[in-house]
């Protein structure tokens, strides 16, 4: 066994004993009449944000630009590098599942993610901006088109899709993600892709980004490190060392 498969098998007991003590200690302390609750999701208060306004000069520091590049490739994601190896992906599915309190769509993010060399705290980021994570969610624009489910995919740009599909979360996976794989192409950077993904590629291209999408994109950014954060305390440490993550290309 070489040191990464046993550093990724170590890591994966560790988190499995922490997992049964978890559920040995609720099974001793909460007694069996308990009402059941659902789990609340740790969001962060976005309240400052829908305060401020965000320009351009802010973003050119976080990568923002007009000049575009094909076939942009992110760094390596730790999230997809543990996701794409059997021994730690059961740990990933539990951290987004509970993130997004809803296996269904956890799994629907993760799978179209992979396949398209998304970040998953990227991806899951844009998902719970567009939508809290509802795969039932909806929004009628000013233009008469209507943005629905989980990526709130454009009536417009997606025609060929029923209205069911639309808010299939495996659909709306499937769409959401190739659309922004195809963002990230053309715009060279993930901060410009976004800014795609909600406004258009053409209006940012043509430097008519409105104020509006580079909120957007803030909210986005702040709540991937938020989640970020987490994954690195409570997935990520059980699988890596200082300077020697465990790291897997497909």
């Amino acid at each position: 066994m070489n040191k990464v498969n046993a550093r990724i098998f170590g890591g994966t007991l560790a988190f499995s004993s922490l997992l049964l003590a978890v559920c040995l200690l609720v099974f001793m302390l909460i007694p069996s009449t308990a009402e059941k609750k659902e789990p609340e999701k740790e969001i962060p208060d976005f309240n400052m944000l829908n305060s401020m306004d965000f320009t351009e000069e802010y973003f050119a520091e976080a990568g923002f630009k007009t000049e575009y590049a094909d076939d942009y490739s992110p760094e390596d994601d730790e999230g997809l590098a543990l996701y794409r190896q059997p021994q730690s992906r059961p740990a990933v599915e539990w951290f987004y599942t509970h993130v997004t309190s809803n296996r269904e769509v956890a799994l629907a993010i993760l799978e179209n993610a992979d396949k398209n060399d998304i970040p998953l705290s990227l991806a899951f980021a844009l998902a719970f901006v567009e939508s809290r994570f509802k795969s039932n969610a909806v929004n009628a624009n000013t233009n008469r088109t209507i943005d629905r489910g989980l990526f709130q995919l454009n009536s417009a740009t997606f025609p060929k899709l029923t209205e069911s599909e639309f808010f299939d979360p495996k659909v709306s996976a499937k769409y959401g993600m190739s659309h922004l794989r195809y963002c990230m192409d053309i715009a060279g950077n993930e901060i410009t892709a976004l800014a795609m993904y909600n406004a258009g590629a053409s209006r940012v291209k043509q430097n008519k980004t409105p104020q509006h999408t580079l909120n957007y994109v803030a909210k986005i950014s702040n709540y991937r490190v938020h989640l970020e954060s987490k994954f690195s305390t409570e997935v990520l440490a059980f699988y890596s060392t200082p300077g020697n993550t465990a790291l897997a290309k497909k």
